[in-house]
């Protein structure tokens, strides 16, 4: 073969391959279209399964929706067809009962006018018109709640009030209770004519009406306190203030003086309880000293009573002055005096005044240095007030002088004998003359094991609750309970309500003053609201 030929034969060998390599390039081009068909139409009907699914939920969930406000819209008609049923069959019942009450009335002046004719004319009576008592429970029948007002107790039934008071079931408050005892009791009610009666006239000295043996004589109010997080560092330092004074001279005096304490919801205020009624006068005295920045502000409780003044001359009859000052409505109280004077120097310039019955000026315990406060009171007691308004404001040195009377609050009506207990009542008026509150103080009603039992204390707060709303609004109440960690805490006995207003509080005061509740006459009196904030009972 010549080369020419040669080449041709390749040419046409290498043309052939080429041909064959296009045509597999096609077949294969071919194919993947047709498998991209094929995967395309599966990934299609994959779509249109996964988009008939969620039509498919759809469509449940409305119908489940449409059953639920079909139920709902059968539900609000039954409840609506209910109520105009409810509302025709009190209509009806108002009917009735108004048909029935003019039934009634007709009858009565059917009656009315037979009884008119028959006195009048001498006619014959017409027929009375039937009276319909159908579905009327008589008054025997009725179910009612049991009460405890009004209760007459047995062995009172001839006792007056007057002669239940002298029993010694009405002691001061704070004072002890003593038993009830139908022979004495019967004693009383024999000789309350007779002025000579010796039961009387013991009852009449007892000790244990003096005033000074109630708790308030004991207690003290401190406010325009700064803001306490830790209520016993000022505790603390209230008794480290009073203790740090020399009472040698003080019967009981105590090296923490303050028994109880209770503070307000805001920490502003808080009210103190004294071992002795002494110390709760020094306390007072102490008015202006300074805590946290803050100037205290120490007064006694408005439903203070000022003790009886001691009628022993002894003291001051040979001219003598008596180192110690009981607490009486004339013992004087002097504060800010200059701790560089002496005793002999304070006591020229009180004598500038009047004679002195008694002088004691307070001094540190160890350093035996003047604490800047002395008491002091007057053989004459019209001297008193002079002195406190000649010495009041005085100035001494680079001090002014702070002069008043130490014991301020409720003058007793009587102050000795026989009218000393009778006119407890008397005591009880002045103090809601000197002290209207909002708040009644119920006394002489329950005794701590009338509160055991949560039924009965729950009775109780019911009775005393709907009867005290007869004379105004009660916002709340208080009726201190046992615990069991306290079978005695303060206040347990008395009941303390809150009215809206005064007025309803006073005229609740007047009506329910002597009415009877479990066997016991009521007692009342009103309670300083702000011991009612901090349960100062």
């Amino acid at each position: 073969m010549s080369e020419t030929g040669y080449l041709e034969a390749a040419r046409e060998a290498d043309s052939e391959r080429h041909r064959e390599r296009a045509r597999d390039r096609e077949r294969r081009e071919r194919h993947s279209e047709r498998e991209y068909r094929e995967h395309r139409s599966d990934r299609g009907d994959r779509d249109r399964d996964r988009h008939s699914d969620r039509d498919r939920r759809d469509r449940e969930r409305d119908r489940e929706r449409d059953k639920d406000r079909d139920r709902n819209r059968d539900r609000d008609r039954y409840r609506d067809h209910r109520d105009r049923d409810r509302d025709r069959e009190r209509e009806h019942e108002r009917e009735r009962r108004d048909r029935d009450r003019e039934r009634d009335r007709h009858g009565r002046i059917d009656a009315f006018e037979d009884d008119r004719h028959e006195r009048g004319r001498g006619s014959p009576r017409r027929e009375r018109s039937p009276v319909n008592l159908e579905g009327i429970v008589a008054i025997t029948e009725r179910q009612r709640r049991m009460t405890m007002w009004d209760i007459k107790p047995k062995g009172y039934e001839n006792i007056t009030s007057e002669q239940a008071k002298l029993s010694g079931l009405f002691p001061l408050p704070g004072a002890p209770r003593q038993m009830n005892d139908a022979a004495r009791l019967q004693a009383l009610a024999q000789g309350a004519e007779d002025g000579e009666n010796s039961l009387l006239k013991q009852l009449a000295i007892s000790a244990n009406l003096r005033p000074s043996h109630s708790r308030q004589s004991k207690r003290a109010l401190v406010s325009n306190l700064p803001h306490i997080d830790n209520e016993r560092a000022f505790v603390n330092f209230m008794n480290e203030l009073i203790s740090s004074i020399d009472r040698d001279q003080t019967d009981g005096a105590s090296e923490n003086p303050i028994v109880v304490w209770q503070f307000s919801t805001d920490k502003r205020s808080v009210l103190l309880e004294f071992d002795t009624t002494e110390d709760a006068t020094i306390a007072v005295a102490l008015s202006g000293a300074e805590f946290g920045g803050y100037k205290l502000k120490i007064n006694r409780p408005k439903d203070y009573v000022v003790p009886e003044k001691m009628q022993d001359t002894s003291a001051y009859a040979a001219g003598s002055i008596s180192p110690s000052v009981p607490d009486s409505p004339d013992k004087i109280s002097i504060s800010n005096i200059p701790v560089y004077l002496t005793e002999d120097q304070i006591l020229e310039l009180l004598k500038e005044f009047g004679e002195l019955k008694g002088f004691k000026l307070l001094k540190d315990k160890s350093t035996r240095e003047s604490k800047g406060i002395a008491f002091c009171e007057y053989v004459d007691e019209q001297v008193t007030e002079i002195a406190c308004e000649g010495l009041n404001g005085m100035e001494l040195g680079d001090s002014v002088l702070v002069v008043r009377r130490a014991c301020t609050g409720i003058q007793q009506a009587v102050s000795t004998g026989l009218s000393s207990v009778s006119s407890m009542a008397e005591l009880a008026n002045s103090t809601s003359a000197h002290g209207a509150t909002r708040i009644l103080q119920l006394l002489n009603m329950i005794v701590p094991e009338d509160l055991n039992d949560e039924d009965e204390y729950e009775d109780i707060r019911e009775d005393i609750r709907e009867e005290c709303e007869k004379f105004g609004k009660v916002i709340d109440l208080k009726i201190p309970r046992p615990t069991a960690s306290n079978k005695t805490p303060l206040g347990v006995g008395k009941i303390f309500v809150r009215f809206d207003d005064g007025e309803a509080c006073t005229a609740a005061l007047k009506a329910l003053a002597g009415r009877k509740f479990a066997d016991r006459t009521v007692v009342t009196t009103f309670f300083p609201e702000e011991n009612y904030e901090v349960d100062a009972f």
